[in-house]
């Protein structure tokens, strides 16, 4: 049944004659799935306000019911044009300039109808400090009848958008990404990472404006951004100390090639794993798109070897500086047979000297013991080096794999290939490991609103970590022996977990129906809803509802009527009423991980 959201409108404007404080919502009243993106304009006319003499600083700001006052988004420095943006926003822009705030939100959700307020503080004739402020709300609507039919008419175009993106397949060479080397070691190495965009000629009929692109790590998330028109940006997560040199530009012809690219230093063993460069590009005829490439950087620790090379380059400046420093001496003399009117400085940089002289020798005392101390390492090193080696030598041993219980790795994740031919990820940690993955989300690159023969076959990249392996596969691999089921989700931060006994799905000709034992865990039990449920995708209707579960949701599930978890849905997550954690239903909330996966008894 359709209904409405209404937000109270609270609008205050100041102004004199022609020069105002001034803010704008476009649109003021949003839909989810239908608005594609929320645009709050936050200006000043004519760089002047009434009772204003001097303007320091310009901030949007939005209401939050929960506390009952407005919490500052963006604030703009007027003299300096330094902005802080002090809310983070996904999928979001700004854009400033000389006492202009714009902030524009892709996707806005019901969480983004409320009420947005631009202040300007400054000084008046007086010198008094003086606050002035404009508001404006924005209305959510949900009306289900408009929703569905805007879905069924993306649908009906969906054949018609692969088409063309078939015949610009060669836009994956227009992102380039590569990086100054994909072995790093540890602490003494940096890593320049360069994220590239090309402007093809050759695109006549279908052409793209670039808007921005991204650099980021599959786990601590964006590193370096740059939109148009915007200084890059750069993002510290975790609290890492590793310092960050970034520069980029975004172009608008095909003379020169957009790039963002950043230099880390300092890398820690927690920074290997798969980086991505993501460009986000206006086409033409409406419609974002975009593109990205990925690069896997490994951080390894340094050898005895790379060790003594940076004490040899310290050695080496050591002798220099002493050098120098016996020069300096010399010249010191002829300067004081020269003048004694500089003895007194000459002595005080003949003390500076000796200074140095002493911690060269308290350096190269240190040095000594050092080299004690590495050769008692490299003696462990050594030891822990032949232990490595045959761990890889098993490793790399020609046998055949029943399962996942018999990888042995130090690794959480390794893709092996079974003694059937099954190619799989498993799980080697949690648990005690010997799990078989053959559903798992990371970063919502791939779209898991598939066909019935997509989800029999398996879809998806098994080496980035986004992939379904397949009922088929899942049905032969549950009919010849018995198994365990395990469901891990990361939401806001934390992580939950549901696990059942026994399962198993039934053959192709039986609709691939769904089988569970007992539930454990902390996540909320919302599978045995789905219990002895035929599975659906929006081209086979298998479930109990009037309509299709698979078409109304956009994805693929063992739905009853519809459903309490729906975990190949749009990528996100969502608390219903009964506290579940792990639904998957909108986008703009914030699960970052799911991984279905099934263990051997």
């Amino acid at each position: 049944m359709a209904h409405m959201v209404h937000l109270t409108l609270c609008v205050v404007l100041v102004s004199l004659s022609s020069s105002e404080l001034i803010i704008d919502v476009r649109p003021d009243i949003i839909s989810l799935e239908i608005t594609a993106q929320l645009v709050i304009n936050c200006s000043i006319t004519n760089n002047q306000v009434q009772h204003l003499d001097v303007i320091r600083s310009l901030t949007l700001s939005r209401y939050d019911i929960t506390i009952r006052d407005f919490i500052a988004l963006i604030t703009l420095d007027s003299s300096t044009l330094n902005l802080k943006q002090l809310t983070k926003f996904k999928n979001s822009q700004v854009s400033f300039g000389n006492l202009h705030l714009a902030l524009t939100l892709h996707y806005p959700t019901q969480f983004d109808a409320k009420v947005y307020r631009c202040s300007v503080n400054g000084n008046n004739a007086n010198g008094t400090d003086v606050s002035l402020s404009a508001k404006k709300g924005v209305e959510y609507e949900t009306n289900s009848t408009a929703l569905i039919e805007e879905i069924r008419r993306l649908k009906k175009d969906e054949d018609t958008y692969k088409c063309s993106f078939k015949k610009t397949d060669r836009l994956g060479s227009r992102v380039h990404f590569f990086a100054s080397s994909e072995i790093i070691k540890e602490r003494i190495e940096p890593l320049t990472l360069n994220c590239s965009f090309q402007v093809l000629e050759e695109d006549q009929n279908e052409t793209s404006t670039l808007q921005a692109l991204y650099i980021l790590h599959e786990t601590n998330g964006v590193i370096a951004t740059i939109n148009k028109g915007q200084p890059v940006l750069t993002t510290i997560h975790g609290g890492h100390s590793n310092s960050r040199n970034a520069k980029g530009e975004i172009f608008d012809n095909e003379l020169k090639d957009s790039y963002l690219q950043v230099t880390l230093s300092n890398l820690q063993f927690s920074e290997s794993g798969k980086y991505f460069c993501e460009a986000h590009a206006k086409r033409s005829q409406g419609g974002v798109e975009r593109l990205n490439k990925m690069l896997t950087i490994s951080v390894l620790s340094p050898t005895f070897e790379d060790l003594v090379k940076v004490m040899e380059k310290v050695l080496r400046k050591s002798d220099e500086d002493n050098i120098s420093i016996h020069e300096n001496k010399q010249t010191l003399k002829y300067i004081q047979e020269d003048s004694d009117t500089k003895e007194k400085n000459i002595k005080s940089i003949e003390e500076d000297l000796n200074t140095k002289q002493q911690n060269i020798i308290s350096l190269k005392e240190d040095f000594n013991a050092f080299q004690r101390t590495m050769n008692t390492f490299r003696e462990k090193l050594e030891v822990i080096s032949a232990n490595v080696s045959q761990i890889e030598r098993e490793r790399t041993e020609d046998k055949e794999i029943a399962s996942c219980r018999e990888v042995k790795t130090r690794e959480e994740r390794v893709v092996v290939t079974l003694a059937s031919g099954l190619k799989v990820m498993c799980d080697t940690k949690t648990d005690g490991g010997g799990w078989i993955i053959f559903q798992r989300r990371t970063y919502g690159i791939v779209d898991f609103y598939r066909s019935w023969q997509e989800y029999r076959d398996g879809f998806g990249d098994i080496n980035i970590g986004e992939f379904y392996l397949g009922n088929e596969h899942i049905y032969n691999l549950t009919s010849a022996a018995k198994y365990d089921l395990r469901i891990d989700i990361k939401y806001n931060r934390n992580s939950y977990y549901a696990q059942y006994s026994d399962f198993q799905i039934l053959s192709e000709k039986e609709k691939y129906k769904l089988k569970i034992g007992a539930y454990s865990g902390n996540a909320g039990d919302s599978l045995s809803y789905h219990n002895s449920m035929s599975f659906s995708t929006y081209d086979k209707d298998n479930d109990l509802y009037g309509s299709n579960c698979a078409t109304n949701y956009l994805s693929a599930w063992w739905y009853n009527s519809c459903h309490n978890s729906n975990l190949n849905g749009q990528w996100g997550s969502k608390v219903n009423s009964n506290g579940v954690i792990w639904n998957t239903l909108t986008k703009g909330e914030s699960a970052s991980f799911t991984e279905i996966k099934i263990r051997e008894k």
